[in-house]
């Protein structure tokens, strides 16, 4: 028989009685539970002491305390597997992604970066060219990709093309100079092609 059941011996209303003052919580007393009843104060002391009501609600903390400890360890048990599952999935994800990052590095590598033409004859025997154009990206493109496949994903940084040329022993004239044909350069328009391609 649990501690916070009726007990042998205990009459229906001393049980009634108790079990009011296990549940008024941690604000109970016999005070409380008297004139909840109605019932006098010493009659209810007596019940008390022949019953051992405060350790029965004792011993009903303490198992409710292990309910509560052994609920808060599971929930935190649950916690952490799905935490580690998800850890996985996050790690298949990102292997996922670093294969196709792979499979795009060389596919890239193999389109061409310049335009390339090829002559070859048709079913016909008619000649014609075939043109490939290049691609929209460079080789540093390329370099991030296979560093993301690799697992790092630090992006390579194209160099900046002023710390790639020294000017330092260069003559005020050769400065103008390079500068007339960067101006130049920059103002000169594209010229126009055909069309079609015979």
């Amino acid at each position: 028989m649990l501690a916070w059941e009726q007990q042998e011996g205990e009459s229906v209303r001393a049980y009634e009685a108790f079990a009011l003052y296990r549940d008024y919580g941690p604000a109970r007393s016999i005070a409380k539970v008297a004139e909840t009843l109605g019932k006098s104060r010493a009659l209810l002391e007596r019940w008390s002491a022949a019953h051992s009501w405060v350790d029965r609600v004792k011993a009903l903390e303490a198992r409710d305390e292990m309910i509560r400890r052994v609920a808060v360890k599971e929930h935190l048990q649950q916690r952490a597997e799905d935490h580690a599952r998800r850890e996985v999935a996050l790690h298949e994800k990102a292997l996922e992604a670093r294969e196709k990052a792979m499979q795009q590095t060389i596919r890239m590598l193999e389109y061409p970066l310049l335009e390339q033409r090829v002559m070859e004859e048709d079913e016909d025997g008619n000649p014609r060219t075939l043109v490939f154009l290049p691609a929209s990206w460079s080789k540093a493109t390329a370099g991030t990709m296979y560093r993301l496949a690799m697992g790092d994903s630090k992006p390579i940084e194209e160099p900046d093309p002023a710390n790639l040329v020294d000017f330092s022993n260069l003559t005020d004239e050769q400065v103008f100079a390079l500068r007339d044909l960067f101006v130049a350069a920059r103002t000169q328009k594209p010229q126009q092609g055909p069309s079609e391609i015979p």
